[in-house]
Order: C-alpha cells, then structure tokens, then sequence
C-alpha cells in the first residue's frame, strides 16, 4: 500500500437488521488482486438503501457498508491487474471513476459470454453482496469500475455526478431500451429523485414530455426540466386525459407508490411500454390483463446495468445538460440524510461528500 494513504478510513455500516447507522473506523489494507480501491468523494444515498437497514434483501450478510451511487478517484490497485498494460493505463492512481449498483461481472457465465453482463449469474452488488461506498474508501472489483473523462467535471460536480451511477443510468437506459419514435408521448409518473432526471433524458432524447405528480408545487419545476405539460393527480384524471390525446407511448413509473402506479397504468396506447423503474414495496402493482391483450402493451420492471452503460449515461448527460438535482451531507449527517430519503423529504438527490 503506498506510503502516503492512512493507515485507517472511516465509513457508515449497518451492524445488523433494524440496527443503527455507525460510523466506524477501519483498516485500510492493500486492495485484492483484482481490487481497485478508490477514494470516495461523493457518495449517492438511494431509496433502495433501506434493504440493507431493514434486512429484506435476500442473502444479505452483516456488518455491511451500503452505498451504490459513488464517484471517486483510484488510490489503489490490484497485483493481477498492474501485469497487463492496458490496465496500468485503465487503472491510472489518481483517474477519476464511479462504482454504481452492478458491482462486477465474471465474463465467464453463458449471460457474460452473450454480452448480458448485467444478468451475469455471479454477479454482486455494491453495498449489498459487497460493501459500498459510504465511506472514505471502498475495494470494488474492476467489472465494476465506470471510467469518467476528467471533463466531465467541467459540467458537473462529483456530487452531482454520483446519483447518474444508478438513478441517471437506470431511467437512461429504460428509455433507450424501451421502443418509441421521436416525438411520441412519454409520460412520467413522479418529479422526484429518478422523476427529474427522467424528464430530462426524454426531453433531450425527443419524447414529447408529460409530467405528473399530486398536487401543483412541482408543476413550475416539471416544465423547466423539458416537460410540455404538467398534469396535476389530485384535478385531473389522467387516464382520460391520456386517452384524449391517444394514449401514452411510454410510461415510466419512478414513484415507489403501488397506488399510484396501478392507476397509472391504463394510460398506455396501444403497442405502447409501462416501464417500472421504482422499487415499490408498500403493495403489489396490478393490470387489468385484458388491457394489455388488447393494447398488445408492455409492462416491465427495469434495474440497472453495468458500468458501461453508467459510461454512456454519464457521457450523454454532460454533452446534453442533463444535471441530478442534489443536497449534500457530510458522513457524521447520514442519519439526517437517510431518514430524509426514507420519509420522502428529500427533494431530489442526498448525497454524502467526504473532502
């Protein structure tokens, strides 16, 4: 390990399910042979997280450090690595990287082979199989490193640069891998953490930008972020009001609210795709069969890919202004932060930035 990194780092672990948040002191050790350790600067808190307080995620081991949304800088590297040229280029100390929530690949799997990478049967996942990047450092393995170009800083700071590792790329994807033509309708169910960034992503991409939420506080926000038009729940129903103008092409759920959600649903024209990009958890979602029989419409949950999808969505957000809206906190704030994500508080993005 070189000389000039601590002997010690700090970092935010869960000791066991229902259990506090700690801020805890650990050794920092040489990274594995196929470890890269990269020093965290800013470090995204994700809806999700709460799998690892509540203890719901399956097979999940304790204590564990979560976090899954994190740009840094390598500060360390792995001996197997450094035999390989390209790699001791790749693997630069000082490059900027992230991590997001695919935390490596095994490129031997028959998905790997295939070039399914994210559905790799070995796969891990950053704070959860892994520990994650709450904290001053993390050993993540090199499948999951997402290289990012130093100008990219030039639009984007690493805070707001941490929440695209899996929010960003998530909704980016969803709509790239969804089937639509430029100017057809994408209706965005939530202006919130993933919401906001959605409308931005369809807006540059060429979709036709319907924004809904209850109440009118967002409706201003919405329309500066892309949307053509704001649709207000609480006055107006918007399946009829969909259906007046032939239905959505694209829906994308990004609130965690299953009521919210079902309702949504029938506002899809025919051929057209419900993309569930949420984790809801408060109740099933449910569809009338028929409709989508009839409508020969598509509803599909999404999860995020791998770092070089994360690549590509942070490249495409630089070069077309799409920004992650973001409040930041210091690690010894985390509970604040993470209770204000849990309790729907946040506005958009919290981050924890470490100097």
């Amino acid at each position: 390990m070189a000389s000039s990194l601590p002997k010690t780092y700090r970092a935010i672990q869960c000791a066991a399910p229902q259990s506090t948040w700690d801020v805890i002191t650990l050794e920092l050790r040489d990274p594995a042979p196929t470890e890269v350790l990269v020093r965290v600067h800013a470090s995204g808190i994700c809806n999700s997280d709460h799998f690892v307080k509540d203890g719901a995620w399956p097979g999940l081991q304790y204590p564990r450090i979560p976090g899954h949304e994190i740009i840094g800088r390598i500060a360390g590297v792995g001996s197997e690595l450094l035999q390989s040229p390209v790699n001791k280029e790749r693997f630069a100390i000082g490059a900027l990287v992230g991590v997001g929530w695919n935390g490596g690949y095994c490129n031997q799997c028959d998905y790997c082979r295939k070039g399914q990478f994210w559905t790799c049967r070995n796969v891990d996942y950053t704070g959860f199989t892994i520990d994650g990047g709450h904290g001053e450092y993390m050993y993540a393995p090199y499948t999951a490193i997402i290289d990012i170009a130093e100008d990219v800083l030039k639009t984007a700071s690493y805070a707001e640069l941490a929440p695209l590792c899996c929010a960003g790329a998530t909704v980016f994807d969803a709509i790239n891998t969804s089937k639509w033509s430029p100017g057809d309708i994408c209706l965005v169910q939530g202006v919130g953490g993933l919401g906001h960034l959605a409308i931005q992503y369809a807006n540059r991409l060429g979709l036709k930008v319907y924004a809904v939420s209850s109440g009118s506080s967002k409706r201003d926000l919405a329309l500066s972020l892309g949307a053509c038009e704001y649709i207000d729940s609480s006055k107006i129903d918007v399946v009829e009001y969909m259906s007046s103008l032939g239905g959505a092409n694209l829906i994308l759920c990004t609130a965690p609210y299953s009521k919210a959600i079902n309702a949504i649903i029938p506002a899809v024209t025919k051929n057209g795709t419900i993309t569930l990009v949420s984790a809801a958890t408060d109740g099933p979602i449910q569809v009338d069969n028929l409709l989508l029989n009839m409508n020969r419409a598509t509803l599909r949950g999404f999860a995020c890919g791998c770092a070089p999808d994360m690549e590509k969505c942070i490249e495409y957000s630089a070069t077309n202004n799409v920004k992650a809206m973001i409040k930041v906190f210091t690690m010894d704030e985390f509970t604040q932060a993470y209770n204000g994500v849990m309790d729907s508080t946040a506005k958009f993005r919290h981050v924890i930035v470490f100097p």
